[in-house]
């Protein structure tokens, strides 16, 4: 697939979510393997919406480790989220700091 690891925040949308201009639904891959695990990062983020519009189906790992940070300081979060693992890349050492994947890639 083409596009980069999401998901992606929502920042603005056209319409205001009241009765009279409803927000437009963002896009979303349902169907994706990591739906759930996006949609959770979503809520551990505190997001208030988000899209896969421009994903190529794989999680920034940047992501679950906000998210996971945020769990550490939040304890609702904790209590209610449960994020993907992070794991160092196989043969590095751990010293380098953007090394890291999320568990339970496509």
């Amino acid at each position: 697939m083409i596009g980069k690891p999401g998901p992606f925040p929502i920042i603005e949308s056209e319409g205001t979510g009241v009765v009279e201009k409803p927000m437009a639904p963002p896009r979303r891959r349902h169907t994706c393997s990591n739906y759930s695990k996006c949609l959770t990062l979503a809520a551990a983020l505190n997001w208030d919406s988000f899209t896969c519009r421009g994903c190529c189906g794989d999680i920034d790992p940047s992501l679950v480790w906000r998210a996971h940070q945020q769990k550490k300081r939040d304890e609702m979060v904790d209590m209610i989220c449960e994020l993907p693992e992070i794991t160092p890349i196989p043969g590095h050492d751990g010293d380098d700091d953007g090394m890291l994947k999320v568990v339970g890639k496509r």
